[in-house]
């Protein structure tokens, strides 16, 4: 079952990305949708029987890298919040993260990551794991990822306040303006 996540999820991502760019969220045909899961679902029962479950289980890391930002973000954060944390992680090189699916819906959650992620960069991760990791209880919440402790802080912020509050008073000052700086160059 993981490995059939594994190779779905990226699936899936595609089928978000070939929503039409002018299409709304309510403008989108239910069917359209539920044909672009079942073909992600069927692509990845393919890659399976050709071994590749196998080969992307063994691909990931014991330990995998962490990201040196992760960004936490609910929907239930107003669209204009979420959308410019969006685009500031994104242009910083860091991850947006979300607890779970929207409604436990793939369906709704993808149509929901796939307009802000036409509008904004790559999108979202979810990971709940994350969340518990870092003991994120409030959104949104900011989090860099040092070789010591990581350092996070919440509350209705941008990424870059955030980032100078964790550059003059944390312990991963130097990444934390590290990312600031990439942030601030970014188009």
């Amino acid at each position: 079952m993981l490995c059939r996540m594994i190779l779905l999820l990226p699936l899936l991502m595609l089928c978000v990305h070939a929503v039409p760019q002018n299409a709304g969220a309510q403008d989108i045909d239910n069917a359209w949708i539920e044909r672009m899961l079942d073909s992600a679902a069927r692509d990845a029962d393919a890659l399976l029987r050709e071994g590749w479950g196998d080969r992307a289980a063994t691909a990931l890391p014991v330990s995998p890298t962490k990201p040196a930002l992760l960004t936490f973000v609910s929907f239930s954060m107003p669209d204009d919040s979420l959308k410019a944390i969006l685009d500031q992680t994104a242009r910083a090189g860091g991850i947006t993260v979300l607890r779970g699916l929207v409604d436990n819906s793939f369906k709704e959650t993808a149509l929901r990551m796939g307009k802000l992620s036409r509008e904004h960069g790559p999108g979202l991760s979810v990971d709940p794991r994350l969340f518990a990791e870092h003991g994120v209880t409030t959104v949104p919440a900011f989090v860099t990822v040092g070789e010591t402790v990581p350092d996070k802080i919440a509350g209705n912020m941008s990424l870059a306040a955030a980032l100078e509050t964790i550059a003059r008073e944390g312990d991963n000052r130097d990444l934390a303006q590290t990312l600031l700086d990439t942030l601030r160059r970014a188009p």
